[in-house]
């Protein structure tokens, strides 16, 4: 019974800690530098994403070379499942992936998009960035660890 007060308090805790956190904060830039190898895939794509996040907007910018038609986008936990296997996104970007710069609200995707941008800016390691190619590899076929640019 006492762990499972402990635990309900320990989460109400993070429930109102990461969007305060989010708030408390300027903006950061996270990076990634993104290949094939890192998702298991053959792809020889290749690319770099860039990540900003304040506490009004999150904006993302590809340059990205061998995708032929981008897919899906956007951040996940790491480490990446298989090759083929297409894990949620805690953190999709747009369905249009493009190398244009491209924003939204935090909370575009739900109440829960800050308290995932919150935890991504503690610790940008646990998450990545993955790029999909509709022609070959919609699953991702490049992906890299985030870190703080």
């Amino acid at each position: 019974m006492y762990a499972a007060s402990f635990l309900a308090a320990a989460l109400a805790a993070v429930v109102v800690a990461a969007p305060a956190a989010l708030a408390g904060g300027g903006t950061t830039t996270l990076k990634a530098t993104l290949t094939g190898g890192y998702l298991h895939t053959t792809s020889r794509a290749g690319g770099i994403a860039t990540i900003t996040i304040s506490p009004t907007r999150a904006c993302w910018k590809f340059s990205f070379h061998g995708i032929r038609k981008p897919g899906v986008s956007g951040i996940h936990v790491a480490p990446p499942a298989p090759h083929g296997e297409h894990t949620r996104s805690v953190f999709p970007f747009t369905g249009s992936t493009s190398q244009a710069l491209q924003c939204e609200a935090p909370t575009r995707w739900g109440n829960g998009g800050p308290a995932w941008l919150a935890k991504i800016l503690a610790n940008p390691g646990r998450f990545f960035v993955i790029v999909g190619d509709d022609e070959g590899y919609p699953a991702g076929a490049i992906g890299g660890v985030l870190h703080k640019a």
